[in-house]
């Protein structure tokens, strides 16, 4: 796990490895090597930061929607960039089981607005504050159409954050 501080490459792959830590199979060990054996041939790769110019903060979340064969749960993940590298990402199973992309993508944007709130209070501590918003990429147009209008109704009122 302490590699994915700097590799969020394999970030995902790593977090979906971890389930299975006290009943691993053969098919979980094999995809453990894979990631070893991939990690041996990017051994020169990594987050390289390179002076900039602007300071913009930028954030982006995604999810895979009832990816966990066992429970149908969502992994949420997202990223932070500033200036020119991300320099901040998580990778996180939802606790409930989401019963739409949209709800899941919503659940997922939310924390990631959420980790962007404190991301700016700390550039205020580090005084780096900008005085442009915080844009946070969604890719799902149902979840953007929600964001947008805060009016619940049938589709959205079960939405549990």
């Amino acid at each position: 796990m302490y590699l994915t501080a700097t590799r969020p490459d394999i970030l995902y792959v790593v977090s979906v490895l971890s389930r299975f830590l006290n009943c691993a199979k053969e098919s979980h060990m094999i995809a453990a090597k894979r990631v070893v054996r991939y990690l041996k041939g990017t051994s020169c790769h990594g987050v390289k930061f390179t002076k900039s110019k602007e300071l913009k903060l930028s954030g982006f979340s995604d999810i895979d929607w009832a990816g966990s064969a066992d429970d149908m749960k969502s992994t949420s993940g997202y990223c932070f960039s500033l200036g020119s590298a991300c320099f901040s990402w998580c990778s996180k199973m939802q606790e409930i089981v989401a019963q739409s992309t949209a709800e899941a993508e919503f659940i997922a944007a939310t924390a990631t607005a959420n980790q962007a709130l404190w991301l700016r209070k700390l550039m205020q501590d580090l005084h780096l504050s900008s005085k442009e918003g915080t844009e946070v990429y969604v890719d799902n147009q149902a979840t953007l159409a929600i964001s947008h209008n805060p009016v619940f109704h049938g589709r959205t009122k079960h939405f549990k954050l």
